[in-house]
């Protein structure tokens, strides 16, 4: 289990470097764009019976995904993109097959395939080693600056508490890649913060 677990965080951190990004909010249209997937919204396809966050499936070689964009905010339609990316790069989708977001909560937590997908989402929009080193101190600072729900943010924020505990951070190569090539960002957010604070004083 924990392998199926380190193959997804590992393939965040791999796309985060291949795709050279470098600044929060990720741009997730560019991550599509690098691999040449397709992302179409629901009110854009000319399928009218569309349920559910979205799916992906590939189509004479194209991977397409689809996400809904009628009921649910940006943010949760942001995680969708995400973990539809993943799908995809994790080589979970095949031909002429639509791949869900889970279906129920017991997919949700319980199917192998859906863990890895909400693992890489989680790493690619709120990477650890960023946030750990914009001292973010609560799950609301994570949503505003990552554009994540409020859930989203808070269970990463209790993850970052224990990775604050344990000092886990930048142990893997790939990891200290992406925390390298945030530096600049790091630096002037850094700086933002830091003028804002003492502003208020």
């Amino acid at each position: 289990m924990y392998q199926n677990y380190k193959n997804a965080r590992d393939k965040a951190w791999e796309t985060l470097v291949e795709c050279g990004i470098s600044q929060l909010p990720v741009n997730l249209a560019y991550i599509a764009n690098y691999y040449n997937i397709s992302v179409i919204k629901y009110s854009q396809s000319n399928n009218k019976t569309l349920t559910g966050d979205g799916f992906s499936t590939m189509t004479n070689g194209q991977l397409i995904i689809y996400y809904n964009d009628f009921v649910y905010p940006i943010t949760r339609q942001r995680f969708t993109i995400v973990h539809e990316l993943g799908h995809c790069l994790l080589g979970h989708v095949k031909e002429n097959i639509k791949t869900f977001r889970y279906n129920s909560e017991t997919d949700k937590y319980n199917d192998v395939k859906e863990i890895q997908a909400n693992v890489f989402a989680r790493d690619i929009l709120m990477p650890a080693t960023v946030l750990h080193s914009l001292s973010v101190n609560s799950a609301e600072d994570i949503s505003k600056i990552c554009n994540v729900s409020k859930q989203s943010a808070e269970i990463r924020y209790k993850r970052l508490v224990e990775l604050n505990k344990r000092g886990m951070y930048n142990k893997h190569p790939l990891e200290r890649c992406v925390h390298n090539q945030f530096k600049d960002y790091i630096e002037k957010e850094c700086k933002l913060r830091n003028s804002s604070h003492s502003g208020r004083e």
